[in-house]
């Protein structure tokens, strides 16, 4: 793992050193380009040229989509078990979403005039839901529930084919998806926005992906909405002196086995618990499970940053704006006041806890996008619609407002149109 110490005046140079690269970039671009307009100008057909060529799995017309059949089948293939650990997430994340949801939902009534909101949901959305190093119904349940929730009608999902595996087509089952097709990638982003002869296009697309899906989802936002370019995973632990270093070391195994790009660190003023941590790394490495994985990912990607005062803690994470930030403390309101950008805070337990159980969104914003946005919730998926119902004493009494509003910006007909009816009345 790299380590750095930071100072007064480092602290960029640091995040510089330990964020990924932008996740969109020249040459990127060029190849999504073109696999977003040959799918756009062929459709299905450079669907099954692109998942043959990037996944090396033989599609036809009719394979894309999903049946009935192979839902029912895979019903069959999963245990109990698991089948109880998707709906206990899925209740978890159906609580968090629904508390979410029915707060947007008010009435006020002052100065004879009423006003009204309510969320309408978007009528279709696409999940897409990454292969990479594993398959995850976890993120199948976190992009496919909330939207249900909010009451979207039309609810797709996309996953690359190989990936597809029974407990994933069970998760989409239960999460009550429409349709779900079996293509990953770019292409798979292209037909979601804009459709092919097998795939209606959607209004929007929700879920993470690696470096050549977030920026494919960032090309066509002009056409269709997207949550946020959220990428491989990020997590930041805060730990004091007295944390036992082997549970921080599987933290960071835990979270670095997501994919070879994944970006796990360490944040700490204790320089005996930073070698700690290291060693127990060092000692565990070898016996773990996904090793390559892991071991690429804290060697490439992972970090150990020192540090003088609290202070220096919240400035750090607040400039990298990590995706998840996991604080080991007696004392967890001492950094918590002070934090302004992060996609979730963990306090004494691992980021798991989020990952599978807690009913929290796991799509989350990378890449620093967690200073301008939150986490995929409920409502990415529904509009804020406003009803207004004004009775004459209220457009009377609002008359002056308007009248100064109007002269002021030069539009004396938004005027008119109040004082016809106020004369009209009288």
């Amino acid at each position: 793992m790299r380590k750095y110490k930071l100072t007064g005046d480092n602290i960029d140079t640091v995040i510089g050193n330990v964020r990924l690269p932008s996740e969109t970039n020249s040459r990127n671009e060029t190849s999504v380009s073109n696999i977003l307009e040959d799918v756009r100008k062929e459709g299905d057909s450079a669907i099954i040229q692109y998942t043959l060529k990037y996944d090396n799995f033989r599609l036809h017309n009719k394979s894309i989509r999903v049946s009935r059949r192979e839902i029912a089948q895979a019903h069959k293939k999963v245990s109990k078990a698991q089948i109880l650990a998707l709906l206990t997430l899925k209740k978890n994340i159906e609580n968090v979403e629904g508390r979410t949801l029915k707060r947007l939902h008010w009435r006020s009534k002052a100065n004879d005039m009423s006003i009204e909101q309510i969320a309408v949901p978007i009528q279709s959305v696409g999940c897409y839901v990454p292969g990479g190093e594993a398959s995850y119904p976890s993120t199948l349940l976190m992009t496919a529930v909330p939207a249900k929730i909010a009451g979207v009608p039309r609810i797709v999902v996309t996953t690359p084919p190989k990936k597809l595996t029974p407990l994933l087509l069970v998760a989409a089952d239960l999460a009550g998806v429409s349709e779900i097709y079996r293509i990953g990638g770019v292409q798979a982003i292209a037909a979601l926005a804009y459709g092919t002869g097998t795939i209606r296009p959607v209004e929007k697309i929700v879920g993470p992906g690696n470096s050549y899906v977030t920026t494919a989802k960032i090309l066509v936002s002009n056409r269709v909405g997207i949550d946020m370019p959220a990428g491989p995973t990020e997590s930041i632990i805060y730990a004091d002196k007295k944390v036992d270093p082997k549970r921080i070391a599987l933290d960071l195994i835990a979270q670095a086995e997501h994919s070879f790009d994944a970006v796990c660190g360490l944040i700490t003023l204790s320089t005996e618990l930073a070698c700690a941590v290291e060693k127990e790394l060092s000692d565990l490495m070898n016996s773990v499970e996904r090793n390559d994985i892991i071991t690429k990912s804290l060697n490439e990607k992972g970090f150990i940053i020192l540090v003088s005062s609290v202070d220096q803690v919240s400035d750090f994470v607040n400039k990298f704006a990590p995706e998840h930030l996991e604080i080991i403390s007696d004392n967890p309101n001492q950094i918590i006041k002070h934090i302004n950008n992060v996609g979730v805070i963990i306090i004494n337990a691992p980021c798991v806890i989020t990952d599978y159980y807690a009913g929290v969104n796991h799509v989350l914003p990378t890449g620093g996008y967690a200073k301008m946005r939150s986490g995929l919730t409920a409502l990415d998926y529904v509009k804020i619609m406003r009803t207004v119902k004004a009775s004459n004493p209220s457009i009377i009494r609002a008359f002056p407002t308007i009248k100064a509003f109007a002269a002021s910006e030069g539009l004396p007909n938004h005027m008119k149109a109040i004082e016809y009816m106020i004369d009209k009345s009288e």
